[in-house]
Formats: structure tokens, C-alpha cells, sequence
């Protein structure tokens, strides 16, 4: 089966930018698909700071970037190529370059704490609720959430 790779960007105290789209590849591990979706989200950085660039907003620090996978974090700051990554594609190696350029920091947080999981996963509803309100979206039955 293909996972599903998803990102949301705030700015400010508002999502702006999401995403939520089957990986192209079918991963052989979730490490494999954590960094697919890495991947992608590191894509659209790359396209959001070139845009903020050209509105005279030039970013400085490293767009953060959370992931909920530490094995993908760690595979991501090692240059070493090794036997659990010789299955990943080339074009996926470009995250390290990324972040060695400090254009991007990959940082840890928790499964609990991942918004980008209201794009990617089924979830119970107390769960949505709870990552809904922390996006910012409110319920059209209760506008007075907001």
C-alpha cells in the first residue's frame, strides 16, 4: 500500500498552505515513508521562502520543519550511506543537502503533537476535534469556538 504524505505551514497564528497526497512510491518502512513525506514537505519550503524572498521577506534561520519519526530525522542528518537506506531513492537524498545549506531544520515532535495528522490519518473524533481547533479551523455548527 502507498502512505499518504501530508504538511501544513502556518504563518503567524494561521494555516496558510496543506497538503495531503499518496506517495508516489510504495515504502518499504515507515522510516521509508516518514521520509518521503520529509521530502515533500521540504519541497514546498524551498517554494514558500522563494516566494517571501521576492515579497522582501527573506527568511534568515532555517525554516523548522516537524516530523514525528526520529529514525527519519537521524537518516537525514547522516551523510553516511548505509544498508537500511539503499533502497530510498536518489532524488530523496536532496533533504540532507537542504539542511546542510541550513535552509531547512528537520525537528522532532511528538505523534501527539503533529497537526499535519488531520490530513493523513483516520482518526477518532475526539482526536480531529482536537488537532481541528489547533489549526485554527472552527466547526460550522459552533462558529463561537473561534
Amino acid at each position: 500500500m502507498k502512505s499518504t504524505s501530508g504538511y501544513c505551514f502556518s504563518f503567524g497564528s494561521g494555516i496558510f498552505s496543506w497538503c495531503s497526497k499518496k506517495q508516489e512510491i510504495i515504502a518499504q518502512s515507515t522510516v521509508e515513508a516518514e521520509y518521503v513525506a520529509a521530502t515533500a514537505a521540504a519541497n514546498q519550503v524551498l517554494w514558500l521562502r522563494k516566494i517571501l524572498a521576492d515579497l522582501d521577506m527573506e527568511q534568515k534561520k532555517a525554516t523548522r520543519v516537524n516530523v514525528d519519526n526520529q529514525a527519519a530525522i537521524a537518516i537525514s542528518n547522516n551523510p553516511i550511506f548505509h544498508g537500511k537506506t539503499k533502497h530510498f531513492k536518489l532524488k530523496y537524498y536532496f533533504l540532507r543537502e537542504v539542511q546542510k545549506n541550513e535552509e531547512i531544520q528537520l525537528i522532532y515532535c511528538r505523534t501527539e503533537d503533529q497537526l499535519a495528522d488531520i490530513l493523513t490519518k483516520p482518526l477518532s473524533k475526539t482526536r480531529f476535534e482536537i488537532l481541528r481547533n489547533k489549526i485554527g479551523v472552527c466547526s460550522k455548527r459552533c462558529k463561537e469556538e473561534c
